[in-house]
């Protein structure tokens, strides 16, 4: 059996995609009896005893004091890589890369967005959509970053997105088609398999889920909300923008509808969206959102905002909506159409279960597994 190492920027109790997934690959190789460690960046301490719940070795690098933080994330990752030849990036990748250069390691590499475009908006370099973005020449301040872009994929043996629509972002990236690998993101069906859409009895329990962005666009869920009756909103995740929507949500008026939750466990979150009407994603981008997949395993009504990775899960009219993203009253009349049509929610809802059906997370695993032991993950 392999020695594996997956490398991440997140990892729980911290919320997101890319936590969520190497958490649970993580467990499926453990499972097949391989020898796995994560390495992640954490904010704060983890509850005592968290990490020995797992089956497998995490090395934490707390991000509390940045100067050490810059110093440890480096010698942990270079005592990594030097044990280890089956090495799967998901996050970090700015500081694996030039460390992999100098061991002369190659590695998988898994890519959920554009960096460049990210940190852009996080520096407010940039306004342009996601998009736009892709066919605009990269701002100054950005070429450094779109030059680390480029070493850390030249870097990797296989390039892996979890949907079409991401790979031909990447493609345009000047990176060749054949070295990109499609793994759909799956969900742990089993989890859902006694989760049916039922009649609504009171408000119209919609949540969000997500590390809270200025890309996630849940300002314009708020906004789209302001003047209806009968809905309720959970907001499921912490994040930068946390602040801004909660003193939105007061200026709207719209308190009594909005909870923030926070922060959730697995199971938990689990179990809330089995109890929950519909998930709303209005984001300004997804490769392939994991929280789409688990809501229509869950059969919920799914409202995403027609952009990228949404489409790759999501059929409009079908087995969910899609929205112009930003547009607040395309999502006010989304809205109305779930809160004062139940059938149409329940509809959308099975539907959403019978197309997610074949994306179970364990043949994600098992293509997982087939590039992090192939031969090319040598030296």
């Amino acid at each position: 059996m392999a020695s594996v190492l997956l490398i991440t920027n997140i990892f729980p109790p911290i919320i997101g995609g890319p936590a969520i997934f190497i958490d649970r690959l993580a467990l499926a190789l453990s499972a097949r009896s391989h020898t796995v460690t994560v390495v992640c960046s954490g904010e704060g301490l983890v509850p005592k005893g968290y990490d020995d719940q797992r089956p497998f070795k995490i090395c934490r690098i707390n991000l509390t004091n940045r100067y050490t933080y810059e110093i440890l994330i480096r010698l942990c990752l270079f005592w990594q890589l030097l044990r280890h030849r089956h090495i799967l990036v998901n996050g970090l990748e700015s500081y694996v890369s030039p460390i992999a250069k100098i061991l002369r390691r190659a590695y998988a590499l898994k890519i959920v967005g554009d960096s460049v475009w990210e940190q852009g908006r996080n520096w407010g370099i940039l306004t342009s959509d996601f998009n736009a973005f892709q066919s605009e020449p990269v701002p100054a301040r950005l070429q450094g970053v779109a030059r680390a872009r480029t070493a850390w994929i030249q870097r990797a043996h296989t390039i892996i997105t979890p949907g079409t629509w991401l790979k031909t972002i990447v493609t345009s990236w000047d990176v060749p088609a054949d070295r990109i690998q499609v793994i759909r993101n799956g969900a742990p069906l089993s989890t859902f398999s006694h989760s049916q859409p039922a009649p609504r009895k009171d408000k119209l329990d919609i949540v969000f889920v997500g590390r809270l962005t200025n890309w996630k666009g849940v300002e314009t869920l708020l906004l789209a909300m302001q003047d209806l009756q009968d809905i309720h909103l959970t907001i499921i995740g912490n994040g930068p923008e946390l602040p801004m929507l909660t003193t939105l949500s007061h200026q709207l008026g719209i308190v009594e509808k909005v909870t923030f939750a926070g922060k959730m466990e697995q199971r938990d979150l689990h179990h809330r969206l089995c109890q929950a009407h519909a998930l709303a994603l209005p984001s300004g981008y997804e490769g392939l959102s994991h929280t789409l997949l688990e809501a229509g395993a869950a059969g919920l009504a799914r409202l995403a905002s027609q952009i990228g990775g949404n489409a790759d899960a999501i059929t409009h009219g079908v087995d969910g909506l899609l929205i112009p993203y930003g547009d607040v009253q395309a999502w006010r009349s989304a809205l109305i159409q779930l809160i004062s049509d139940d059938d149409l929610r329940i509809r959308l809802g099975q539907a959403a279960q019978v197309s997610v059906a074949n994306d179970d997370f364990m043949d994600s695993v098992n293509a997982y597994v087939d590039v992090i032991e192939g031969a090319k993950c040598k030296k």
